[in-house]
């Protein structure tokens, strides 16, 4: 499990997402995400999903926006 999570934050593109998400007070959409990080959207709903699936992540279920819990 750690080595997995390991992995995770040192991808680039999942290490991006998590500094974008680490600035914004109150979370961000996904649409927010994308445009601020200028990558192909799907690219980046692929790793915000493997980002949550390993609970560095969680989406808020009031909004809809995307939350840091590390």
């Amino acid at each position: 499990m750690i080595q997995k999570t390991k992995e995770l934050l040192m991808h680039p593109i999942k290490k991006e997402i998590l500094e974008y998400l680490d600035r914004e007070e109150d979370g961000a959409f996904y649409g927010d995400i994308v445009m601020n990080l200028n990558r192909p959207k799907y690219t980046v709903l692929k790793h915000i999903l493997e980002l949550k699936e390993a609970g560095l992540v969680e989406k808020d279920s009031d909004g809809g926006r995307f939350n840091i819990l590390i």
